[in-house]
């Protein structure tokens, strides 16, 4: 069975829904580019679509993503650390100097999981810089 989400609220709605019965956005009227629809779709309710959403952006190199990623890593989105670890590699993948306070931050967090913290550590190497470098300098000497 298919389930169908609001574009603009990701309530679930009817197949065939002209306007959600919770927001009232009209279905059709979802983002048309393919960058804002994986962007919208990071904030979706089921963890795999936020997962492949995060996988996409970093491997389309879009830089308009850095934001919503660097939200979804610094508030630990729903404690996925899958969601999580993807939004970190994608981060690193990108190579935005804007990512690194928070790929600084999750590398520092002892409550992170090991798997994002060490995609965290690999998005540093990849982004490079001084500050970048430093930390995973300071984590090695730890």
């Amino acid at each position: 069975m298919i389930t169908y989400y609001c574009p603009s609220c990701w309530s679930t709605v009817v197949a065939n829904a002209e306007t959600c019965p919770t927001c009232g956005a009209r279905i059709q009227d979802g983002p048309a580019d393919i960058v804002e629809k994986y962007i919208a779709a990071l904030r979706h309710p089921e963890p795999m679509t936020r997962l492949r959403a995060a996988w996409m952006l970093g491997r389309m190199r879009a830089e308009r993503a850095v934001p919503a990623l660097v939200q979804l890593v610094t508030t630990r989105h729903a404690n996925d650390p899958y969601v999580i670890s993807a939004a970190a590699k994608s981060l690193g993948l990108i190579g935005s100097r804007d990512a690194v306070p928070c790929l600084i931050e999750l590398l520092r967090d002892p409550s992170a999981s090991f798997m994002a913290r060490a995609e965290a550590a690999e998005a540093l190497k990849r982004i490079g810089g001084d500050e970048a470098l430093a930390a995973l300098t300071d984590i090695h000497h730890r």
